[in-house]
């Protein structure tokens, strides 16, 4: 085994299970049920913040997959809550699919499908099947694929809108993770649909799940990833043209291995050559242009102005990890594993709080200043961190 491939592992078993899994069973669960939408640096909950589609989908993913990794029934338990809570208070029964927003009682407050959700959706009940043989998780997995196969997907340009109505009308000025509505298609909503269909055919493997998730992949390669620059286009209009110049390194880098995920669980071997070289080119861009000598990983660059972003978020750095370890994987190239282990150790640093436990979300550029109030809120969740090192853990048992 590789050195630097077991320090990574002592570090993911380490905070996983000492730090960041239990100041979510400790912090995070709401005695009213499911768990809270909010709690502040100093571990305080706001009991009158409501919950979020994206954060509630993938607290169930993060216990599921917890679980059928470490086998441990707490973690178990948690997901048992998780998804109860988020079937209980998403799930639209009129319409189908996944409401966006409910309040502090679990009562419906945004009830636009926001399809960026709608994918997370898909990724935690598909991996709580995955974790539990839960039939009816499946099946809404699946009901949930068929609903945006059938009204969100585009069939004159392919790829998929950013939101529809309560009842899957198209809506281009309901926003997704779009700036305005002529940003009509994003990577960041293509990246999620991706890993959805991926965790929904490693559960479920028939003709029309693989062959959208085939479809996903390509639309990534071909549409979405910039061959000249090896970095993704951030928003395109209808027919991908792209609106804007900005790099995302934290979305490259996590696309990087996302996309060799899906190769490997679709097994076509014209799939997985497609998808080799671009991953690893993609991996080197965000190494040589967005990674520190410090060990962080940029947020973002303007191209136009020249100019980086002046904060740093938790989740890049948990997808650099995984990205660079993913691209180690794939060369042999010892540069990869270095940075893999220079961006746990800036984490440990910079993003662990050692006193109230758990992991600050956004920090200023130097990595001194805590920018955000939260540790849990909207998107704040134990997903990035926690899956990677979950992966960690997975790939170091395929080596060992």
């Amino acid at each position: 085994m590789n050195e630097g491939f077991d320090r990574l592992y002592g570090l993911a078993m380490s905070d996983l299970t000492e730090n960041l899994l239990p100041w979510w069973m400790r912090h995070g669960v709401d005695p009213r049920g499911g768990y809270y939408g909010k709690v502040l640096n100093d571990n305080r909950p706001d009991p009158s913040y409501g919950n979020f589609i994206t954060l509630s989908a993938r607290l169930v993913w993060t216990f599921s997959s917890a679980y059928r990794v470490l086998g441990d029934p707490e973690y178990l338990r948690h997901a048992e809550r998780a998804y109860g809570a988020f079937v209980g208070r998403f799930y639209d029964r009129e319409h189908g699919g996944w409401r966006r927003r409910v309040d502090a009682e679990g009562n419906p407050k945004e009830n636009d499908k926001y399809i960026y959700g709608n994918a997370f959706a898909i990724y935690g009940l598909s991996e709580y099947h995955r974790a539990t043989g839960d039939a009816e998780a499946l099946r809404l997995a699946l009901e949930t694929a068929e609903l945006l196969d059938r009204h969100v997907y585009d069939p004159v340009y392919g790829g998929y809108f950013e939101n529809c109505d309560a009842n899957w009308r198209v809506n281009p000025w309901g926003r997704g993770v779009n700036r305005n509505p002529s940003d009509e298609k994003t990577m960041n909503t293509h990246l999620h649909l991706i890993e959805a269909y991926t965790a929904l055919l490693r559960a479920r493997d028939v003709p029309s799940v693989r062959c959208a998730t085939r479809r996903h992949l390509y639309t990534m390669l071909n549409k979405i990833v910039n061959r000249e620059t090896h970095h993704f286009h951030y928003f395109q209009k209808r027919d991908w043209t792209p609106t804007t110049p900005e790099i995302s390194f934290g979305h490259d880098i996590e696309g990087s291995w996302l996309m060799t995920e899906t190769a490997e669980v679709l097994g076509e071997p014209e799939a997985i050559r497609a998808a080799r070289d671009v991953c690893v080119n993609m991996a080197r861009a965000c190494l040589e242009e967005g990674f520190r000598e410090d060990g962080a990983m940029i947020t973002e660059y303007d191209p136009r102005a020249c100019e980086y972003s002046e904060r740093l978020s938790w989740w890049e750095q948990n997808e650099a990890v995984v990205g660079f370890l993913n691209a180690w994987e794939l060369t042999g190239d010892a540069a990869f594993m270095d940075a893999a282990n220079q961006c746990f150790d800036f984490i440990n640093r910079a993003f662990v709080d050692r006193k109230d436990g758990g992991w600050f979300a956004i920090l200023s550029d130097d990595g001194r200043e805590v920018l955000s109030d939260s540790k849990l809120h909207d998107g704040i969740c134990p997903y990035h961190n926690g899956r990677m090192s979950l992966e960690i853990i997975e790939r170091w048992r395929k080596h060992s």
